[in-house]
């Protein structure tokens, strides 16, 4: 009987350590369930950012420069409204167009106010890479100009430190490859960067953030960057922003000049 009892001792201190272990060693799934609940909360943060800001115009200064060629400088004017209609005007030294760029929702336009050039493209299938060799859209320029991001289709979202400082949203499509990262702050409260993924991981371009500024109850541009990996690019400085402006859909539409 003593034999038993010592016996039984040992089993129920053998089991109360190994339940003792599991406890003080947390399962790798439930941090990851952790991780996954913050960067989806996060996401979510970002989605409703500006929200309401549905109109709205500016002016400033953009610069432009290419691989090894000196940087252009010129005005700039610009109207949105979302999702996705915008019209920006590149002006000259004494505030006249010299190039205009449009979209309507269904279509792109491109007009030369010097040789009365014009393109015209379904909006579903145009980008800036024709204009500006960058191949952004015109709806991500909506929404870097209404200060928000631009966010692609995903499938996986994880958040990890960033090496630098900060912290990296990475969003992956099902096939495993990384489609867009989004370079927070260390409160994770401020978004500094973002870089856009074709579907083969090869990088389309990047946005830099370098201020924003409050204007009524919206956070927007200060100053923004846009550059693509073959060192094309150019940064846009506000010099005056207005927010909840009223716009007409026929600002969004262009067409060649009369010769009268």
């Amino acid at each position: 009987m003593k034999h038993v009892t010592i016996l039984l001792i040992a089993v129920f201190f053998f089991a109360c350590s190994s339940f003792t272990g599991r406890i003080v060693e947390e399962p790798p799934e439930l941090l990851d369930t952790a991780a996954i609940i913050e960067v989806n909360n996060l996401i979510s943060t970002i989605r409703l950012k500006n929200r309401n800001l549905k109109t709205f115009k500016g002016i400033g200064k953009i610069t432009f420069w290419e691989e090894d060629k000196k940087s252009i400088a010129s005005g700039i004017a610009w109207v949105g409204s979302d999702p996705d209609m915008i019209r920006i005007a590149i002006l000259n030294i004494s505030g006249q167009p010299l190039l205009s760029l449009a979209n309507d929702g269904q279509w792109f336009y491109f007009l030369s106010h010097t040789d009365n050039s014009f393109y015209k493209k379904r909006s579903s299938y145009s980008n800036l890479k024709k204009a500006i060799q960058i191949p952004i859209k015109p709806v991500e320029i909506v929404s870097l100009l209404a200060g928000r991001i631009p966010l692609y289709e995903y499938h996986a979202a994880n958040i990890i430190r960033n090496k630098e400082q900060g912290y990296v949203i990475v969003l992956k499509k099902r096939s495993g490859n990384v489609i867009q990262k989004i370079y927070l702050n260390e409160d994770k409260k401020d978004i500094k960067k973002i870089e856009l993924f074709d579907g083969n991981e090869k990088l389309l371009y990047f946005v830099v953030i370098d201020s924003l500024q409050k204007i009524n109850k919206y956070h927007v541009p200060l100053k923004l960057s846009v550059s693509s990996d073959n060192g094309n690019g150019f940064k846009i400085d506000v010099h005056k922003y207005w927010t909840d402006v009223s716009v007409n859909p026929s600002m969004f539409v262009l067409a060649p000049q009369s010769d009268d």
